[in-house]
C-alpha cells in the first residue's frame, strides 16, 4: 500500500537520481520499496539503482522484470530494465527490451536516443545477403530516403490485424 512516507522516499530518490547521487537515490528507493513491496514503480527504480550502484545485477533483473510484467505499459520500466542489462554487459538484451518499450510509446525520445547510442540497426533488406553487400546497401539507402518506414508500417498493420502483439516480456 502506498503511504505518504513511501511516496516521499520515492520522490526524494528521484531528486537524488537527477543530481547523479546514486548512493542516496538507491537508499531512498530501497526504503520506499521495503514499505510497499508490490508497487511496480518502487520495484523498478530500486532494482535499477541496486544494480547500477551496488552491482546487484540479479536483484536488479528480478525486480525490473517483475515491474515490467506488472505494468507493461510504463516505458520508464523498460528503460530501467535496459540499464540493468547494460550493466550486465548484455547489449542485445537491452536493445530487445527498449524495442518492446517502443510498442507502448513509439515517440519516446529517451528510448530512441538509447537505441541510437547502443547502435541498434534495422534488419537488412535482403536478409540472406550480408549487411555490407552492395545490393543490400543500395536498397537500404534507396528505401530509407524515398519511402521511409514503409515496411515498418505494413508489418505493424499486419500484426494488429493478425493479433500478433506480444504484450509481456
Amino acid at each position: 500500500m502506498v503511504t505518504e512516507s513511501s511516496e516521499g522516499q520515492f520522490k526524494e530518490g528521484l531528486e537524488f537520481l537527477k543530481g547523479n547521487n546514486l548512493e542516496k537515490a538507491t537508499r531512498a528507493f530501497e526504503k520506499a520499496f521495503k514499505e510497499d513491496k508490490e508497487n511496480a514503480k518502487y520495484m523498478s527504480y530500486y532494482g535499477m539503482c541496486a544494480a547500477l550502484r551496488w552491482g546487484e545485477i540479479g536483484l536488479g533483473l528480478e525486480l525490473c522484470t517483475r515491474a515490467v510484467k506488472k505494468e507493461f505499459y510504463k516505458t520508464d520500466y523498460y528503460i530501467n530494465l535496459a540499464s540493468v542489462y547494460m550493466k550486465a554487459d548484455n547489449k542485445k538484451g537491452a536493445i530487445t527490451v527498449l524495442k518492446k518499450g517502443l510498442r507502448f510509446d513509439p515517440e519516446n525520445d529517451i528510448i530512441h536516443d538509447e537505441l541510437v547510442r547502443l547502435g541498434a540497426r534495422k534488419k537488412s533488406i535482403i536478409p540472406f545477403l550480408g549487411r555490407s553487400n552492395p545490393l543490400n546497401k543500395s536498397l537500404g539507402i534507396f528505401f530509407r530516403k524515398t519511402i521511409p518506414n514503409l515496411f515498418g508500417r505494413f508489418r505493424r498493420q499486419k500484426q494488429i490485424i493478425k493479433g500478433d502483439e506480444d504484450v509481456g516480456i
